[in-house]
């Protein structure tokens, strides 16, 4: 009979991953169809030149053919905005899907857009852009809707959007007031984003933009596309036309996402899997033989090894659970020496490893360092200084320690084969009264945490921020599947001899959660 916490637990597990699972899995819905839709909207007021509007035009043209992809996979869509015989704005291109039957056409097209001149009413250029984007029979299944702005001014002209001053400058509402309103009006009703190429603005227009339009918030200022929703300034319209592919690339692939490489992760899982297990196998025959299946065969075995090698595979196994007579005693928040050396090894080596498998050049390892560092700071420390925590609140002095056989493995997983895998630490406990229950909630807490957390970085993610979402995530759900493979001394061991009804529950969520990041994220 299970006690009715028990119960809770294994249900709320299972609904918070199923729910999770799902949120990962949305993105597949529309993976052989439309997955983004943009829509240029572009100033054609009279402040720019012919000659200019000339370089738009051609960068706009060179995008389509040369970085939009021809897969069927972008909805593109050109609005300009001017003043021209009473109009503010217009459909240049109406929103169609880009293949290879659709690109060199649609490129041509846009070659041929004539500039409108006049004022600028920008709202009304972003007003009409979504209504394109909203209108258009993929609405509904294409996973971001994406609104891209590029203006050399501040909005001129009012279309009557705003009741209120919405920027906070003071008086009634003015033309920057109503592109705010039809920006709030978008994001209400699903757009995902809003980036602004800044073309030779003053700081206090940039900023305006910077701190009112973009979407989502708080806006940043680009490059680096480290997050959805930036303005990126430049001198002129040679600079916008130079800089054009990058910013569609940021666009169309912000995310840059990184996953485990799917036949990578199964050598690296079975290599580490597999070795951990040999290894348990043989510590087992050494230090408990009367346990081993076969004691002539344990007896073999430990004939073949010299007492330091038997040392060494007892330390294996009993390092995890180091039983004194006189357990330590002191604050539960207390942090070592030694394990504050044990912390800043393991996110050494976490660090250096997802920033290898992350970045493919030393440039951009030396850019990524410091958001992988504190990625591995949530995920480590967090994880291990919470469960530490509590299990010192419970009676079991718990301490981080490297765990150099892990770290080994982890080590050369990376390397070879460019998928983390293992753990260059884990948690030792030292109590005078071990109990199957203590342990197993303790290890069953550190792959909970690394679940909750896995969902705290996947908000990250689908809120702009990209790099940290997608190495949390990985770096999570890397550790949580690891923690549950029930061999000793992997935490996975001491669920499994807790409740195998636990165990069997969190291995299951952890492989899916596991396989859904090698195959959808």
């Amino acid at each position: 009979m299970f006690s009715r916490a028990r119960m809770f637990f294994l249900t709320s597990l299972f609904a918070f991953a199923i729910a999770f699972a799902a949120v990962l899995t949305v993105p597949c819905v529309a993976a052989s169809n439309v997955r983004i839709q943009l829509c240029m909207v572009i100033d054609g007021s009279g402040s720019i030149s012919s000659t200019e509007w000339a370089l738009i035009v051609q960068a706009v043209a060179e995008g389509l053919t040369e970085v939009i992809p021809h897969d069927g996979s972008v909805e593109f869509t050109v609005v300009q905005f001017g003043s021209s015989n009473g109009q503010f704005a217009r459909t240049e291109m109406a929103p169609t899907i880009i293949d290879n039957a659709t690109y060199l056409f649609v490129a041509e097209q846009v070659l041929l857009i004539q500039k409108m001149g006049g004022s600028t009413p920008t709202a009304s250029g972003v007003y009409l852009g979504w209504e394109n984007i909203r209108g258009s029979q993929n609405f509904g299944t294409a996973t971001r809707q994406v609104i891209n702005l590029a203006t050399d001014e501040a909005p001129g002209i009012r279309n009557d959007n705003a009741t209120t001053d919405l920027d906070q400058s003071g008086g009634s509402p003015t033309a920057k007031d109503d592109l705010i309103a039809v920006v709030n009006n978008a994001v209400s009703h699903g757009l995902d984003e809003l980036d602004v190429e800044g073309i030779a603005l003053n700081n206090s227009t940039r900023d305006w933009f910077r701190n009112w339009v973009v979407r989502p918030q708080p806006g940043a200022v680009a490059p680096p596309f480290s997050k959805a929703g930036w303005i990126r300034y430049v001198a002129d319209v040679a600079e916008f036309a130079d800089t054009l592919g990058q910013k569609l690339r940021a666009i169309i692939a912000p995310k840059d996402v990184w996953t485990p490489d799917a036949i990578g992760a199964f050598l690296a899982s079975v290599i580490t899997v597999g070795l951990t297990s040999i290894v348990s196998t043989l510590a087992s025959a050494v230090t408990n033989p009367e346990t081993f299946p076969s004691q002539l065969v344990a007896q073999k075995i430990s004939e073949l090894f010299p007492d330091t090698l038997k040392k060494w595979l007892s330390e294996f196994i009993s390092a995890k659970r180091k039983t004194v007579i006189n357990p330590r005693r002191g604050p539960p928040f207390t942090i070592t020496k030694l394990e504050a050396i044990s912390y800043a090894i393991s996110l050494s080596v976490l660090t250096f490893a997802f920033s290898y498998v992350k970045a493919p050049v030393l440039d951009q390892i030396l850019t990524i360092i410091p958001t992988v560092l504190a990625t591995s700071i949530i995920v480590q420390f967090v994880k291990d200084y919470m469960v530490e925590v509590i299990a010192r609140i419970q009676g079991v002095w718990t301490e981080h320690r490297l765990w150099y056989f892990g770290l080994t493995m982890f080590l050369f997983s990376s390397i070879v084969f460019k998928v983390p895998f293992s753990s260059p630490s884990r948690l030792t406990h030292y109590s005078p009264k071990f109990t199957r229950r203590s342990l197993g909630l303790a290890a069953a807490g550190q792959v909970t945490i690394s679940i909750a957390l896995a969902a705290a970085f996947y908000a990250f993610f689908i809120s702009g921020f990209t790099l940290i979402g997608n190495i949390g995530i990985v770096m999570c759900l890397t550790n949580a599947f690891f923690d549950s493979v029930p061999i000793p001394p992997i935490n996975g061991k001491d669920i499994y001899d807790w409740s195998k009804i636990c165990w069997i529950a969190l291995f299951m969520v952890t492989f899916t959660l596991y396989m859904l990041v090698l195959f959808v994220l």
